[in-house]
C-alpha cells in the first residue's frame, strides 16, 4: 500500500484504507459523520472494537477487506474471509422443459444444512463454507411445500392422482465445480408390494443437529418441534452424509 493523506491507499481495490488504531474517540466519529453513510475501509484495533460494540462506532459503515487487528503481542494479525464453495445450476421438469420456481435446495452434511429457493426463472446459488465439503457431498432438491401448494390450488386430495415433482439427490465431488448445471426433475415414482429381505440388515442412524441420540428422543423432538427440518436417507446418500459405510436408512433433524 502507498502512503496516502488519511492514511494508505490500497491499489487492489482502489480505496484509501484508514488506520483508526492511534486515532481518538472524537477522531473516529468525526470520520464516519464525514462518511455519512458511505463505504469505510479500515485497519482496526481491540480497542476500535469495543468502542463500536459501546455504539461509538457503526461498525456497518465500516468494509474491513484486509482489516488488521493487533494480538496481546502487539503485532498485526491479518483476518482473512471465510473460503466458500459456490454451487449453482437450474431446475427444469424434464416432461416440459419449464423452469421450477420456489424449489427448495440443500447442501446437506450430518451437523447442519444449507438451504435456498430457486427463483422464478428457477435458478439458484448456495455459498458453502469449505470446512463442510467433503470428498462427496450431498445436494438435495426438495418439492414437498411445492407439491403441496400445487394440490391445493388444483383442489387434489390425494399424492397419487396428482403430478407431484419427484425430489432428487445429487452426489458430486470435492473436486467438481457445479456451476450454472441445468438439473431436469422429472414426475415423483410410486413402487407398490416391493418387498427385499435382508439378514441381519445394518442399523438405523438418527441425529439432531450433528448428534447421535436414541429414536425415541428423535421422534419426541421431533414431534414437540414441527418446523424443524426433517431428511431421510437410503444407500449411497445415507453413506456419504454420515461417512458410514454400515448404516441402513439416516435420519437426520435440524433446529436451524
Amino acid at each position: 500500500m502507498q502512503d496516502f493523506p488519511s492514511g494508505k491507499f490500497c491499489e487492489k481495490c482502489s480505496k484509501c484504507v484508514i488506520d483508526f488504531t492511534e486515532k481518538t474517540d472524537a477522531q473516529i466519529n468525526e470520520i464516519l459523520q464525514t462518511a455519512n453513510g458511505q463505504e469505510i475501509c479500515g485497519r482496526i484495533s481491540k480497542r476500535s472494537l469495543a468502542l463500536a460494540a459501546t455504539g461509538i462506532i457503526l461498525i456497518t459503515n465500516l468494509t474491513f477487506v484486509r482489516a488488521q487487528t493487533h494480538n496481546n503481542l502487539g503485532i498485526a494479525t491479518e483476518q482473512k474471509a471465510t473460503a466458500i464453495t459456490k454451487v449453482s445450476g437450474k431446475l427444469i421438469f424434464k416432461r416440459t422443459n419449464k423452469e421450477i420456481s420456489n424449489a427448495e435446495v440443500f447442501f446437506i452434511c450430518k451437523s447442519r444444512n444449507i438451504k435456498t429457493i430457486t427463483d422464478e426463472n428457477g435458478n439458484f446459488t448456495l455459498e458453502i463454507p469449505n470446512k463442510l465439503i467433503k470428498r462427496k457431498n450431498v445436494l438435495h432438491f426438495n418439492f414437498d411445500k411445492l407439491n403441496e401448494k400445487r394440490r391445493k390450488e388444483k383442489n387434489i386430495k390425494d399424492t397419487i392422482n396428482s403430478s407431484n415433482y419427484g425430489d432428487q439427490t445429487i452426489i458430486f465431488l470435492r473436486k467438481e465445480k457445479v456451476e450454472n448445471k441445468k438439473f431436469e426433475i422429472d414426475y415423483r415414482g410410486f413402487e407398490i408390494g416391493a418387498v427385499v429381505v435382508v439378514e441381519n440388515p445394518p442399523p438405523d442412524y438418527y441425529y439432531f443437529d450433528g448428534k447421535n441420540i436414541s429414536k425415541e428422543k428423535f421422534e419426541k423432538i421431533r414431534k414437540e418441534n414441527p418446523q424443524y427440518q426433517y431428511f431421510s436417507f437410503e444407500g449411497k446418500e445415507a453413506d456419504i452424509i454420515s461417512q458410514d459405510n454400515f448404516i441402513d436408512t439416516l435420519y437426520l433433524l435440524y433446529s436451524n
